[in-house]
């Protein structure tokens, strides 16, 4: 049950990255650039930051990466110049989460404990669901503040909820 509602998030989180996209699609390159809430940042930066959480844990999930290599790992929001370099760095990290999402066969694959240290010493564990849950929960309130901006500047994308 566990993995088809992580299945049915994730596959959630495409179809509204999607959405928002297609919506910014519409803005001038200033716009899409730009600050245009005071204190938050431009739509693109905001949009890469979503798929930054997915790309770091990503790698650690699927055990091709220590989680410090894979959270060593930049992306600079200028190598990203316009909605179009977005929207293809957005639609492979989806491509990568939902081929991870394909190897899980059952709940107890989304039992699997990760076991980071941090700077302090001390050690975290988390269950890959927790983190899972966690990533696709961040991209929402990513979302919604890309989607403010949206609004502010007349190109709402409309209702965005999960049902």
């Amino acid at each position: 049950m566990l993995l088809t509602a992580v299945r049915r998030l994730y596959s959630y989180d495409a179809s509204m990255n999607r959405r928002v996209l297609g919506v910014a699609s519409e803005l001038d390159n200033g716009q899409f650039t730009s600050v245009v809430v005071h204190g938050q940042p431009s739509i693109r930066d905001t949009l890469i930051h979503i798929a930054d959480a997915m790309t770091c844990h990503l790698p650690w999930w699927n055990g091709s990466m220590t989680r410090d290599e894979s959270f060593a790992r930049q992306f600079p929001p200028a190598d990203y110049p316009d909605v179009r370099a977005v929207s293809e760095f957005i639609h492979a990290v989806e491509q990568e989460a939902a081929g991870f999402i394909a190897t899980l066969t059952g709940d107890p694959d989304l039992e699997r404990v990760y076991r980071r240290t941090r700077p302090d010493g001390s050690i975290v564990e988390r269950p890959l669901w927790e983190m899972m849950l966690h990533v696709a929960n961040h991209g929402t309130q990513h979302r919604s503040e890309v989607a403010l901006m949206l609004t502010a500047l007349g190109h709402s994308p409309g209702d965005l909820d999960l049902l």
